[in-house]
Formats: structure tokens, sequence, C-alpha cells
């Protein structure tokens, strides 16, 4: 499952000090509410990241958020 995760510049240095994103990591199942989001607020970059099918909804959200309840390993291509 594709999924997108709002962060802040800030926040995407930690991810990428650390390789990890640590949990839990919240997304948006679709780029336009992401972005809404990220305009909403003010954090600015927008990681597209692969989930397993099976990962929890976030409660709220009109069912368009996901949830994952461990840390997301990222790879090289974020610079880790």
């Amino acid at each position: 499952m594709i999924v997108y995760h709002v962060t802040s510049i800030k926040k995407f240095n930690k991810y990428r000090e650390h390789g990890v994103i640590k949990h839990p990591v919240r997304t948006w199942i679709n780029i336009n509410e992401a972005e809404r989001f990220s305009v909403s607020t003010g954090r600015p970059i927008i990681l597209r990241l692969k989930f397993p099918k099976n990962v929890d909804i976030l409660e709220g959200h009109k069912g368009m958020a996901r949830v994952l309840h461990t840390d997301y390993k990222l790879n090289e291509q974020f610079g880790c």
C-alpha cells in the first residue's frame, strides 16, 4: 500500500540521522489529503512510503489516514 507521510524539515533531518521514522508512523492514503494536511500544519515535506496492506486505520480523519505501530526503516533514497 502506498501512503504519504507529512513532516517538517527538522523531523525529516532526525529521520535521516537515525535511519527510521519512529512509531507510531501516521500517514494519508492519498496525496490530496496529504497536501491538505501539509498546508494546514505548515509541514512542507511529504514522503511517499510503502506500508503493508493490513496496517491499522487511524481513528477519525474520514478513514483516509493509516498508522503503523512499528518503526519505519528508511533506505538510501532518503540519504540514510
